[in-house]
């Protein structure tokens, strides 16, 4: 199969944070991300450049290959290495994969 992962590959631990809805003081909702868990993933990073704002920037993203985690959507957060990252996009491996590719971006 073209897209094997080795487990030795999976050599990154990384947070998934979990975003929970909360009531605020007031009884306003309220985004917060918590701890779900901890796991091991395999990191690859590609950096870009682009032209913003008539600017050259940089776009940090990372694509994150892990265990499926039961309930993730592109709402959670994810750390790795101490900085938090969206997540883009979920995608599957295969159908019968135990294993999904994060495609994350950096929070700025």
């Amino acid at each position: 199969m073209a897209n094997d992962v080795l487990i030795g590959e999976m050599d990154t631990m990384v947070a998934i944070l979990e975003c929970v809805i909360a009531t605020g003081l007031q009884g306003n909702k309220k985004v917060e991300h918590r701890q779900h868990s901890k796991v091991w993933a395999k990191v690859e990073r590609s950096i870009s450049e682009m032209v913003g704002n008539g600017n050259l920037e940089e776009g940090n993203t990372i694509e994150l290959t892990a265990y499926k985690i039961p309930g993730l959507t592109v709402r959670w957060r994810v750390i790795v290495e101490g900085v938090t990252y969206e997540i883009t996009a979920i995608d599957p491996i295969s159908r019968i994969s135990p294993l999904n590719v994060l495609t994350l971006s950096a929070i700025d």
